[in-house]
């Protein structure tokens, strides 16, 4: 409790707020100079009191007590309890001062910055790190700026945000501005190549910073020594020539010296030991490569001059190398597909087989080809290609899985078979024509599988065909029995919705289903309308002039009369032309 209170109130001291063993042993100084601080003159105090004697006592020894010293009486011990009383002030300011002097000491011993800062001025960034590292510095808080610098190498620290000797903290920032080199796009005087020696280019390269100048140098018959044999800019002319531009020299190193040298033993080592051994000692290499059962790959088996012997500089050295263990490759046609792949599971045979399936007579998944000669040798991963047997095309599975369908399906059919290796043909040789079963054109009505001298197979298309076999069909060119036409569609227009007459001279005229309806102006339903106003509903919607129409359509007019012009004459009413009606007012 008392680590938690102190913790409570000084948990920045305390550190009780992360790590409990942090209160009770890292500042044990602190906890024990409270202590003595509020303990101060706080000292137990306690006395003697003499017990009274017993009131009940026999008399008769009363005399015999009084006589006897005090240290015969019977004694108690009682615990005084002062009365508190205020804590003297200079004990105050002394507690007050030592709890300030333990903090002080506190956080100079463990959060005052401690960690002296280098001079990292031209030192690299693996410095920095490696100092950081040792330090317990996060790198999350080192700060690299990069920037282009004449006179600091790439990686270079031209300068940090914190002096040297200066102190800081685990979690400070530190900023450092890095090298990046010299800008590679910065424009450089481009020289006579041609007439400078390779001291002059060494000394160009040098002070202009050039690391994309490579310099080669080589023998020649022809230019005296340390002179410009070539050089090549790539793809950029001298006027465009920057830092960063490659370019290659190639400077004379005069005649090559004639000379001889010991030959070294290679057996059983690997050929680039050779080829770096040749190139130091300017000889000529010759690699003959060989099948080996016991020697690796890319080792060498044999060489023409035993070593210890001595040649001739620019004399040629025939190194015979190893490619390994042949695969020998057997005669694989006529092998199951079982066969073949108990052969290619072997690791022995470590080649990489690519089939091709064709139709052919021969049993399905044999192998009928391959490309690469029986008895020939081969490396590990050499592609080996081999034909697979599908046996004969199948064309159907049920008799009529090809009637009713288009006949370009039966085509397409044949192209598919014929590309993996059949010489099927098809054609419409039973000719075509109307089928009610088939009536869309195309369809095909019957079909049969021939020889290929036109004979019918005897069993027909069920089986698997022969490669050169021959499919006859006839096609449907439509229907037999012709369709009624469709009604054709007709717009209403104005002149029919005008008048009752001309109504029913369009309905007659259409072969329309119409319905007159006769309503009184008098009636809620013809409030509002006038005398031989008619209204045309089609599905219990009013119709427009551009609604459309065909024959069999139903349509119900409405026909509003005045009752007290029934005696009127009206030649729209009772012409004889109307098809049905309902409530004529001629019938009221």
């Amino acid at each position: 409790m008392k680590c938690r209170a102190r913790r409570f109130l000084f948990p920045h001291v305390y550190g009780c707020h992360k790590d409990l063993r942090k209160c009770e042993i890292r500042y044990v100084i602190i906890d024990k100079v409270i202590r003595l601080c509020l303990d101060y003159g706080k000292k137990k105090e306690r006395r003697t009191v003499m017990a009274e004697p017993k009131k009940d006592y026999l008399n008769s020894l009363a005399s015999e007590i009084e006589k006897k010293p005090d240290s015969f009486k019977e004694e108690k011990v009682e615990r005084i309890v002062k009365p508190k009383r205020s804590l003297d002030p200079k004990i105050m300011i002394g507690a007050a001062a030592a709890l300030i002097i333990a903090i002080i000491g506190v956080y100079f011993l463990f959060f005052a910055p401690k960690i002296k800062v280098e001079n990292f001025v031209g030192k690299t960034t693996n410095d920095v790190g490696i100092w950081a590292k040792e330090n317990g510095i996060d790198t999350k808080n080192i700060v690299m700026n990069q920037v282009y610098s004449m006179d600091y190498d790439a990686d270079q620290i031209i300068s940090q945000n914190k002096k040297e000797g200066s102190k800081i903290k685990k979690d400070s920032t530190l900023i450092f501005e890095v090298s990046k080199g010299a800008d590679p796009d910065e424009k450089i005087d481009f020289p006579d190549i041609k007439s400078m020696t390779l001291d002059e280019i060494n000394d160009w390269i040098s002070k202009n910073k050039l690391s994309k100048v490579k310099v080669n140098t080589v023998y020649s018959d022809t230019v005296e020594k340390d002179q410009v044999i070539s050089f090549d800019l790539k793809s950029v002319n001298e006027n465009n020539f920057t830092r960063g531009t490659n370019l290659t020299i190639s400077v004379s190193k005069g005649p090559q010296p004639a000379g001889e040298v010991t030959v070294d033993d290679f057996v059983k080592k690997e050929v680039s030991s050779a080829e770096t051994w040749a190139k130091s000692k300017k000889v000529e290499l010759e690699i003959v490569e060989v099948y080996h059962d016991t020697i690796a790959t890319g080792l060498v088996v044999s060489q023409s001059i035993e070593s210890g012997k001595t040649m001739k500089q620019g004399d040629t050295l025939t190194l015979t190398v190893s490619k390994g263990k042949a695969v020998k490759v057997p005669q694989l046609v006529g092998y199951t597909k079982d066969q073949l792949e108990a052969w290619a599971a072997n690791k022995e045979n470590a080649v990489s087989i690519v089939k091709k399936e064709v139709y052919s007579d021969a049993p399905a998944g044999s192998v009928i080809s391959q490309s690469i000669k029986a008895g020939s040798q081969v490396d590990s991963g050499t592609v080996l290609e081999l034909t697979i047997s599908l046996y004969m095309p199948q064309l159907q599975t049920n008799s009529r899985e090809y009637l009713g369908k288009d006949y370009l399906a039966l085509n397409a059919w044949v192209d598919d078979v014929n590309y993996r290796g059949a010489s099927i043909t098809a054609g419409a040789w039973d000719g075509e024509e109307c089928s009610d079963e088939y009536p869309t054109p195309g369809q095909i009505i019957s079909y049969h599988c021939m020889a290929n001298d036109g004979t019918d197979l005897p069993h027909g298309c069920d089986r698997p065909l022969p490669l050169n076999a021959k499919i006859g069909y006839k096609k449907s060119t439509g229907g037999c029995t012709p369709k009624p036409e469709e009604p054709k569609e007709v717009q209403i227009g104005l002149t029919p919705l005008g008048s009752e007459a001309a109504m029913k001279s369009f309905c007659d005229t259409n072969k329309l289903a119409c319905s007159f309806n006769y309503v009184s102006t008098k009636d809620p339903e013809g409030a509002g309308k006038e005398d031989g106003q008619i209204l045309v509903k089609k599905g219990g919607e009013p119709v427009d002039p551009n609604t459309k129409v065909k024959a069999g359509d139903a349509l119900s007019i409405d026909v509003f009369y005045n009752p007290d012009k029934l005696n009127e004459p009206d030649k729209d009413k009772n012409d004889g032309t109307q098809n049905t009606s309902e409530g004529s007012p001629a019938a009221e």
